[in-house]
């Protein structure tokens, strides 16, 4: 087991600390996802709301104007059909339109078949393997020569427990965030002394998520953490606030209560 730090979720920041700031974010539209990015939005963010559902990614991006934030911008893309073309031409794409990157939060996650290693499903291996880890790998190697060009960039790797634990019968998700926990260390030794990128790994603990809900589909949601109660803990790290972290396997704490 590694060592992991806790970072606390209570956090309220300036509603200008992320001002002309702009933060990539995959799994835009899931439960945390789209909690944390209506909160980077309302402290000053322009984020690029990235996942596969264009509907949903425009029903948050009228949240987001609602609440009075910087305008978002929308980027569909199926992560699972995604191959190392593509990836280079999001960069591209946020240069061309945004002129710049500061962060870049993989929040996008697939559960896959929890399963014995020895009965895993063939495809659903691939797949998970392809969403959870290879695309933030393709994803993050097609970003660093914009985040470079940051006074203070910030990745963040969403990870659990399972990968840092050695769950059993997690599969091909747990064995997905052990990797996503050795291209984070990987990635922060590389970033530490040459450029002024922080990179993390965090696991927001147990919430009720769609994703929870599948693992565990006989469980009481309203038992569990909201999302609104972790979303601090990740824009935290993606702003000024958090560049003491750096190379770390976080936890959060979760606030007493949630706000919208």
């Amino acid at each position: 087991m590694q060592h992991e730090t806790r970072i606390s979720a209570d956090y309220n920041p300036a509603t200008s600390v992320l001002r002309e700031r702009v933060i990539l974010v995959t799994g835009a539209t899931g439960g945390i996802g789209s909690v944390v990015c209506r909160q980077l939005a309302a402290s000053g963010a322009s984020v690029v709301l990235l996942d596969k559902e264009l509907k949903a990614l425009e029903h948050l991006y009228d949240k987001i104007v609602e609440d009075g934030s910087p305008e978002p911008a929308i980027y569909p893309m199926n992560l699972e059909g995604a191959t190392f073309d593509h990836f280079p031409e999001v960069a591209q794409r946020i240069q061309e339109g945004m002129g710049r990157l500061d962060g870049l939060l993989h929040a996008a996650a697939t559960l896959g078949k929890p399963a014995p290693l020895e009965l895993y499903d063939m495809e659903s291996w691939y797949r998970t393997l392809q969403i959870n880890l290879n695309a933030p790998f393709m994803l993050s190697r097609a970003c660093i020569p914009l985040l470079r060009q940051s006074d203070q960039a910030s990745v963040l790797f969403t990870s659990d427990h399972s990968g840092r634990n050695g769950a059993p019968y997690g599969g091909a998700y747990a064995v997905s965030n052990a990797g996503i926990e050795g291209l984070m260390r990987v990635l922060a030794a590389e970033m530490a002394d040459t450029t002024n990128v922080c990179v993390n790994s965090i696991d927001p603990g147990v919430v009720a998520t769609s994703l929870r809900a599948q693992a565990y589909p006989f469980e009481n949601p309203f038992e569990l953490t909201r999302p609104e109660q972790v979303a601090g803990a990740f824009v935290r790290l993606m702003g000024p606030d958090g560049r003491d972290f750096h190379g770390q396997s976080l936890t959060v704490e979760p606030c007493e209560t949630a706000t919208s």
